[in-house]
């Protein structure tokens, strides 16, 4: 199977630390990789689990952001005078400074207020009285671009950065290699512009949080995935000591890059609370979430790329843009993965005005991906090669291109590829099928987290880590983990995160969660065994170091039956518990993953209606914590990109610079009936264990909608080149495709 290194560079560590070498992961765990249920499933079936939307405090009261109706504009002035006097109103807020502040967006926060009932706090909102002047904006990226644009985001030089001249700045430039002898070698060249769109995080527990105050110090409740770094948020953001503030999240309705600080509306909480002296309750509605939260950049590329005869990949000349919003960054990854020995690129960010990007599941890839992988099949096609093959024959140098090599030909098997026709389903009637493949790549490593451990005399365990669970199964991996160290089954141990008084950890992005805490509590807990082992062994006449834990039980290697269970081994730690803490070492967890997806459509060509049969992950994990929950990470990332593939679009009126379609009514998204049935294959071989923990939330998002592309495109014979695969959008293509005569 795979060598060492697969999917991104090997660990910059030198290698692994002497705990992790004394504490390294069994050959053949007990209780790691197996199906445990996870531990909050009952909490959260039976309505028992409290997310942050679900903190009632006493004397609660609640805010309400008054945000601009306008895509760009200057304040004039904000009169809060009769939103001071409605009825119940606690405390108001000037947000934005005036006069002459400006907004850049359609939501942009202006002021606030905070009242008994959410009825009375949206009342009083209404009443707050904002003069405007309202001025030009850019609605889109054909707008912002254009030679008659308004010059709305155009600014001087700062630091190195570069200008933004006509809503523009130019990015970065790359270039390997030659790229005039690079097409010189070319047999067929392809000259197209792919791109895809924008969508928004769509978390289902909106952004919010709960602030209360006890004198100067601060407790937050925050849907947030850093408690951490939320904290430090606050304490930046009000400027307070960060030793005053306390953020807790017990479980939080997803976040998927969105929810690392405490934003805008935390700040704006956090500071009516203080005025009004009651805790407060803040969190966005439906259509502020669309408009005020983050989302995936646009990524566009003008493309021509050359293929010699015998199907080698010799040239690539981009040209990339897209839009962060205002005045945020597109930037993604481009050509993805393939190997192109000539190549240029050259980026340039637009700016528009609308709600800021953030981070979203894999950020740049699936769009990388999308426009590199539609031309991989359109290139295929030209030199008559079978697209899994023409991947295998561009992959990159070395032992990178093994893993895909062994991936994309074990699932071709598995999948049932020599099935597949050519381009375009010759068989007769509307409904056409098709089938297509595309390949991923992402980092998931993670360092730097931190655990505690509480072992007491009557052998309870508790494992303290200051991460969070959006979702994920965090909190059932960490009980895993200590009791694969400890001997124990899972109901023995209790877990705590979710809070900034127990160990910091970073935020969970990057996939970088199980990377980092995995080790510090294999460490912490391995440490703390150590500890019950020294005061075991006297008492069995033998030396620490031959003891072991396992099945409930310390005792004599080899002499199971020379030994005590857990309890009474606890017994003789006498009146001090044990209380340890750990952090990550290098050698335990490790970075680099890649996969591939096979995907199986059905297309009506008469309505240009996509049914996606089926998708199949072939994605490798090296250590599996805990399967199902690993398994549920692939579910959750392919549906995801199935929205962002047939489904979700924002949707911004050009004329007027407000989405037409934030709720979750017009804002599409996939039902249960259109989720296909989705097979898995993890690829953990004992080699890849050997090399630790590493992240695999993100990786399986980002090849799916190029994969269903190809499909499309293999089942009808007309290429789609733009998400979303929209019904007008395949229907032009195919009569494009039949007035050209060509692919």
């Amino acid at each position: 199977m795979a060598k060492a290194q697969q999917g991104a560079p090997p660990p910059a560590a030198p290698g692994p630390s002497a705990n992790a070498k004394k504490y390294a992961w069994p050959a053949k765990p007990a209780v790691l990789s197996t199906r445990v249920k996870r531990l909050d499933g009952p909490d959260k079936v039976t309505g028992r689990a409290k997310y942050s939307f679900d903190i009632s405090r006493p004397g609660m009261i609640f805010g309400k952001v008054v945000r601009s109706p306008h895509p760009h504009a200057r304040i004039v002035s904000v009169d809060l005078t009769a939103a001071k006097a409605a009825p119940g109103v606690r405390a108001t807020l000037l947000f934005k400074d005036q006069p002459n502040a400006k907004v850049m967006y359609q939501g942009d926060p202006v002021a606030a207020v905070a009242a008994d009932t959410e009825d009375q706090a949206e009342d009083a909102a209404r009443l707050v009285k904002v003069t405007y002047d309202v001025l030009d904006h850019v609605g889109n990226v054909e707008a912002a671009m254009a030679s008659d644009a308004p010059k709305v985001f155009d600014t001087a030089p700062v630091g190195n950065a570069p200008p933004i001249v006509n809503n523009q700045r130019k990015a970065n430039n790359e270039e390997n290699g030659n790229i005039e002898e690079g097409f010189k070698q070319a047999a067929h060249i392809v000259e197209q512009t792919y791109s895809t769109h924008v969508i928004t995080h769509v978390c289902m527990e909106t952004h919010g949080c709960v602030c209360e105050w006890d004198g100067d110090k601060l407790t937050a409740w925050v849907s947030t995935q850093g408690v951490h770094g939320t904290k430090d948020g606050f304490a930046q953001g009000l400027r307070i000591p960060g030793a005053n503030v306390r953020v807790i999240t017990q479980y939080m309705g997803g976040g998927f890059g969105s929810k690392f600080g405490p934003d805008a509306q935390g700040l704006i909480c956090a500071r009516l609370a203080k005025d009004a002296g009651k805790p407060v309750k803040l969190f966005l509605d439906r259509k502020e979430e669309h408009l005020d939260s983050g989302n995936r950049p646009s990524a566009y590329a003008k493309i021509k790329a050359g293929v010699s005869a015998d199907g080698k990949l010799v040239a690539f000349d981009g040209q990339s843009w897209g839009t962060g919003g205002a005045g945020a960054t597109s930037n993604f990854p481009l050509p993805y993965i393939y190997n192109f020995p000539n190549r240029r690129r050259a980026h340039t960010d637009v700016y528009i005005n609308a709600g800021q990007q953030r981070a979203m599941r894999a950020p740049g890839h699936p769009q990388g991906c999308f426009l590199t992988e539609i031309l991989m099949d359109e290139l295929a096609d030209r030199v008559r090669m079978d697209p899994v093959e023409f991947r295998i024959k561009n992959l990159p140098e070395a032992n990178l291109s093994q893993a895909w090599g062994d991936y994309f030909r074990q699932g071709a098997k598995a999948f049932g590829w020599e099935k597949r026709h050519a381009t375009g389903d010759p068989r007769p009637g509307p409904i056409k099928n098709g089938f297509g493949v595309s390949a991923h790549r992402w980092g998931g490593g993670g360092r730097g987290g931190r655990a505690h451990i509480d072992i007491t005399p009557d052998g309870s365990v508790v494992m303290k880590v200051g991460t969070q669970d959006l979702g994920t199964g965090t909190r059932t991996m960490v009980a895993m983990l200590t009791a694969e160290t400890l001997g124990l089954p899972v109901s023995a141990v209790t877990p705590e995160i979710g809070d900034t008084n127990y160990p910091v950890c970073g935020a969970s992005g990057g996939s970088t969660t199980a990377a980092s805490i995995s080790p510090a509590i294999r460490i912490a807990a391995g440490l703390a065994r150590d500890e019950v082992f020294a005061k075991v062994a006297p008492t069995l006449g033998v030396t620490a170091d031959m003891l072991v834990a396992e099945g409930g039980r310390v005792f004599v290697k080899g002499t199971p039956a020379k030994g005590v269970a857990w309890k009474d081994a606890c017994r003789l730690l006498g009146a001090e518990p044990i209380s340890i803490d750990g952090q990550w070492e290098d050698g335990l967890s490790s970075t680099g993953t890649s996969g591939v997806q096979f995907t199986e459509v059905d297309v009506d060509i008469e309505t240009g209606i996509v049914k996606v049969k089926r998708i199949l992950s072939v994605q490798d994990c090296f250590l599996i914590v805990s399967r199902p929950t690993a398994e549920s990470q692939v579910y959750g990332g392919i549906i995801g990109s199935l929205n962002f593939a047939l489904f979700e679009d924002r949707i911004i009126d050009r004329v007027t610079g407000h989405m037409v379609n934030p709720n979750m009514e017009s804002y599409m998204l996939a039902g249960m009936s259109d989720v296909p049935k989705i097979d898995i294959m993890l690829i953990d071989t004992p080699e890849q264990r050997g090399r630790g923990v590493i992240g695999i939330g993100e990786p399986p998002t980002v090849s799916t909608a190029s994969s269903i592309a190809n499909a499309v495109r293999n089942a009808t014979g007309a290429t789609i080149r733009s998400l979303p695969l929209m019904p007008h959008k395949i229907l032009q293509a195919i009569e494009e495709q039949k007035a050209g005569g060509t692919l």
